[in-house]
């Protein structure tokens, strides 16, 4: 959950004069060519797209445009992939993003229309309704979307302000470490952002996928948490923790699920005492070793 830097809009016309255009196929003349007029009415809708924050609403429909058009529109996102006219469209979105801004745990391999395309398609190529997902989140969202506004937030345009909101709960008991991640609705965020987070975490089911990634991440920190503790105690153990968020957070951001997990255990004072060692136990004899 982080925001990501709108993408350019200079090819916007360049773009709609590549995707809509004539060409020859099987000996005959098919498509059609975008007139100049065309071009203005469909930035038009791309103004009030920006000028609204992504919002929906019935205009960005394009009702105004013909049905013809709006269909070649539509179809044209299809040429976004793989080497076909629009493959610059995908390198702009992509240009700079390495994992989904939305999970934070699998690359950013597919587009997705945060205005649906079969609802809103004189939107379909327009670069800055197309946003870098993984897999898993991109095929989730496709039943979360709402037009009332009370959907997804937008990478681009909710912007989302710098403090600590995303919260992971740190339970020892049994001797494993379980994590519940939610959001702190009592964080000065954005109105009816906290709510439209919490709805985005459940529909994407966040906080399953993140206790799955938990144990596998904190299992490589287990040697410099054993050596810290033998070196400064608890305090040591919290130093070590605290510069691992510091790098997280510089790294990602500071409500990825890494930082979070992060400052969560920093504060758990059963696990920097010396509860992490039952959590990731080492051998004696390879703790001896640390001695050497």
């Amino acid at each position: 959950m982080r925001n990501l830097p709108a993408p350019t809009r200079d090819s916007d016309r360049a773009d709609l004069k590549k995707a809509i255009r004539r060409y020859r196929h099987g000996g005959q003349m098919l498509g059609h060519d975008i007139s100049d007029a065309e071009i203005d009415a469909v930035v038009a809708l791309y103004d009030l797209y920006e000028a609204d924050g992504g919002q929906a609403c019935n205009a960005l429909e394009g009702p105004q445009l013909p049905e013809p058009l709006r269909d070649l529109i539509y179809a044209a996102y299809d040429k976004t992939q793989g080497d076909r006219h629009l493959k610059s469209v995908r390198d702009l979105i992509f240009t700079g993003v390495k994992l989904c801004p939305v999970c934070g745990i699998d690359p950013a391999i597919e587009l997705d229309h945060h205005l649906p395309r079969s609802t809103f398609k004189p939107l379909a190529i327009h670069v800055r309704n197309l946003i870098p997902m993984c897999h898993a989140c991109n095929h989730a969202k496709l039943a979360g979307f709402n037009v009332d506004g009370t959907g997804f937030l937008h990478p681009y345009y909710d912007l989302l302000p710098d403090l600590d909101f995303l919260t992971a709960d740190i339970d020892l008991t049994g001797g494993a470490l379980v994590v519940a991640f939610a959001i702190d609705e009592t964080v000065a965020l954005p109105e009816g952002f906290a709510g439209r987070l919490s709805g985005q975490m459940q529909d994407l089911k966040l906080d399953e996928r993140y206790q799955q990634e938990v144990n596998t991440y904190i299992s490589a920190h287990a040697a410099a948490l054993h050596l810290a503790f033998r070196g400064s105690g608890q305090a040591g153990v919290r130093k070590i923790l605290r510069l691992q968020t510091g790098y997280e957070v510089r790294e990602f951001h500071r409500n990825h699920w890494r930082p979070t997990l992060l400052r969560a255990l920093t504060l758990h004072d059963a696990f920097t005492g010396g509860g992490f060692a039952e959590i990731l136990p080492i051998p004696q004899d390879m703790l001896d070793d640390l001695d050497d």
